[in-house]
């Protein structure tokens, strides 16, 4: 959580954690209950301290998207909120992304038919769960929560509501054949409104921060569009690329974008803004469970990349699909999975630390091809995220890339792009601070290398698809 002033300088920083749950395969659950007071710890926590000169004027929220809790007539939870991770509507997502139907949702709400989506987990639970789904006064996100039990209004932004699969983002309403589908009435699901709307804290609620009582609340929008805006990449041809525990490339588009292949999302920032582009959901994560795994102490993700960087690049012929968690863009497989391919006895630790690294690396340069098919050559490529703080692997991505990065020194960048929506929105200035750069260069002596591999990594994924899946 950030204070922001109207010069782009943030005035005070807090995180909270919370964590998530995986109860069955597939499953990745988190506690809303927990989620709401970590909100309110945080604005606490923020808010302290600040100059009693400066007058909090409003607070704007970024969330992450695809996530989905029932709830009853008082906005109580009825199930654990179930995230982006979660995939355990993979058998509902594969009978329906290839059909007719599947395709023209794809098209009319700019999501794919992914397990990540709401309308798969709708479904999942329809069939799963009919006595949850049949009770359930509506169903929502995590913000949509937090919202109601601050205002008492259920609402969910235009941004939000784009990456449902249930949101025609032409009309900016809920899709009827989407919720035909599924089989529930407009009336289950929040009321979609702009980003730039506003609510005010219920003055009777208790443990509330008292500088919220009467502070103009805005809904903000998804992080990922709000990560395009707080990079300060809204011009054309400007290409971010985010790395953290998920990653994520996106472009700034419009809805005469083209995607025949439907390999890419297409979110709403606001009411006029569209961004394209398509998420991993293998970032830092991977490394993550390596180390944790296969290392009998404790390495940060600065020390693996720096171990990686003594081994040769292209890793003396070993590659690696990094799939552990199942793949979005631009394959949408649910059922890829984690593979080491051409191990020989004089790899290390360390060989399979570089092919990981090497492995994401790939798998966005196949994002960044997409988007570019779609929107055209990138001029500038931003990156943010966990992973920059190991520069020898953001040096890695600008040689695979083929592409010069550059690196922002500012704060969250969904944070700082829900900060300019809040400044729009009370129609106050908003000077963006331009923080210091770092620039990375690709190694040109690399290049044809890294270019086989890549097209090796892709061959590799598509000899091994029909091997995936629960029946292997």
């Amino acid at each position: 959580m950030l204070a922001v002033s109207g010069n782009g300088q943030v005035l005070k920083s807090h995180q909270c954690f919370y964590p998530t749950h995986y109860p069955k395969p597939g499953f990745a659950e988190q506690d809303p209950k927990q989620i709401f007071k970590a909100v309110l710890d945080g604005i606490s926590a923020t808010m302290k301290d600040i100059n009693p000169d400066y007058q909090i004027s409003a607070i704007c929220f970024s969330s992450a998207m695809h996530s989905l809790m029932a709830i009853d007539r008082n906005g109580d939870p009825l199930s654990p909120l179930i995230i982006w991770a979660d995939t355990r509507s993979t058998e509902q997502a594969s009978r329906l992304r290839n059909t007719e139907l599947g395709k023209r949702l794809h098209d009319q709400t700019g999501t794919a038919i992914h397990p990540m989506s709401p309308l798969c987990k709708l479904l999942w639970w329809k069939e799963h769960e009919p006595e949850l789904f049949k009770s359930a006064y509506k169903f929502i996100s995590i913000k949509d929560y937090i919202i109601f039990q601050l205002s008492g209004e259920c609402v969910i932004d235009h941004s939000l509501a784009s990456a449902t699969g249930l949101f025609d983002i032409d009309s900016l309403s809920w899709l009827e054949e989407a919720l035909g589908l599924i089989g529930i009435s407009i009336e289950r699901l929040s009321k979609p409104v702009s980003i730039y709307s506003k609510v005010f804290v219920q003055a009777h609620l208790k443990n509330i921060p008292s500088a919220m009582l009467g502070t103009p609340i805005f809904l903000g929008a998804s992080d990922g569009c709000l990560a395009q805006l707080g990079s300060k990449a809204m011009d054309e041809g400007e290409l971010t690329i985010t790395v953290g525990t998920s990653g994520a490339v996106r472009r700034v588009g419009d809805k005469k974008t083209k995607d025949p292949e439907r390999k890419l999302f297409r979110y709403l920032l606001d009411e006029e803004t569209l961004i394209v582009g398509g998420a991993t959901n293998n970032g830092t994560v991977i490394l993550d469970w390596f180390a944790r795994e296969f290392f009998s102490d404790s390495k940060s993700l600065t020390e693996l990349a720096e171990l990686a960087s003594k081994i040769p690049a292209g890793c003396e012929g070993l590659i690696a699909l990094p799939f552990l968690q199942g793949e979005r863009a631009p394959i949408y497989n649910p059922d890829a999975r984690g593979v080491f391919f051409n191990v020989s006895i004089q790899h290390t630790r360390t060989h399979f630390i570089k092919a990981l690294m090497e492995g994401i690396c790939f798998e966005l340069r196949s994002i960044v091809k997409s988007v570019e098919a779609a929107c055209g050559h990138s001029k500038k490529v931003f990156v943010s995220g966990g992973f920059t703080h190991a520069p020898e692997w953001v040096q890695l991505l600008s040689t695979i890339l083929g592409k010069e990065l550059i690196v922002s020194g500012t704060h969250d960048a969904s944070a700082m792009g829900a900060a300019q929506v809040a400044f729009r929105a009370l129609n106050l200035p908003f000077q963006s601070n331009q923080s210091h750069r770092i620039t990375f260069t690709p190694d040109a002596s690399l290049r044809e290398l890294y270019n086989t591999k890549f097209a090796a990594f892709e061959d590799l994924y598509t000899r091994l698809e029909s091997s995936f899946g629960p029946n292997f």
